[in-house]
């Protein structure tokens, strides 16, 4: 009797146990996980700002960890006087964390990245990139508030720049959802951006010459350097997930 039955149950107990391990594979994994409540994102980021202001104070004043607009996050504040982030750089004044992982976001792979942002303090007339994910190898693309347009802008990609609707006047002092489903990619790649669950932005093509990305996040000033305003944002709840075979929505 046992060995009929376990003769009969072995095959059904394989077939399940292999459905699992393919059903387990195609969980997203975590690439980066950041809730901004503490220090910790330090491990995980490099502050890129005015170089003339790298001391514990001028560390504080541009990032710190408070207590805002209802939760424990991440400011993040540019000055008007701020100067680029290394005295021998000509880039625009910025202040941004970049990723220091720079070899996950690998090209033809599928990634999610999620976060929240709130807009404290924004002068009309200010451009700059609020998201980056930044390649060596090009392109580079940015979520981008420039010319009164948010901006999608992907550099040498098929569709170099979408436009959507919004400003950072009428987002200031709410949290916003902020979601980009990529795959870089140099032929058939993606980027779908969402705002607060909305699709406002779809590309579909090349999105890379070749070589990893990494993501940045902040305030980064654009178009013209001679246009700083002090700016601050809060930033929260930051996840970017390898999402490589799973069915995303």
């Amino acid at each position: 009797f046992w060995l009929k039955l376990f003769s009969t149950t072995l095959p059904q107990y394989t077939l399940v146990m292999r459905v699992l391990a393919a059903a387990a594979a195609l969980v997203a994994c975590d690439v980066l996980n950041d809730k901004f409540t503490d220090d910790t994102y330090k491990q995980d980021f490099r502050l890129q700002y005015s170089y003339d202001q790298h001391t514990p104070e001028g560390e504080k004043a541009h990032f710190d960890i408070v207590s805002a607009a209802g939760r424990t996050a991440l400011q993040v504040k540019i000055l008007s006087t701020d100067k680029s982030f290394e005295s021998s750089s000509d880039t625009c004044p910025r202040s941004e964390l970049a990723q220091n992982d720079r070899g996950v976001l690998v090209e033809n792979g599928e990634f999610e990245a999620s976060w929240d942002m709130n807009v404290q303090e924004y002068t009309d007339g200010y451009w700059f990139a609020l998201a980056q994910l930044f390649g060596p190898s090009r392109p580079n693309i940015f979520i981008r508030w420039e010319f009164s347009k948010y901006i999608l802008w992907c550099e040498n990609c098929d569709t170099v720049k979408s436009y959507f609707d919004g400003s950072p006047a009428e987002d200031k002092g709410k949290w916003v959802n902020w979601k980009m489903q990529f795959k870089l990619a140099q032929s058939d790649g993606y980027l779908r951006l969402y705002k607060d669950g909305v699709k406002v932005a779809d590309v579909a093509g090349k999105t890379s010459n070749g070589g990893t990305h990494y993501f940045k996040q902040g305030i980064y000033t654009q178009h013209t350097c001679d246009n700083v305003q002090d700016t601050t944002v809060l930033l929260s709840n930051l996840s970017i997930k390898d999402v490589s075979g799973v069915v995303v929505v």
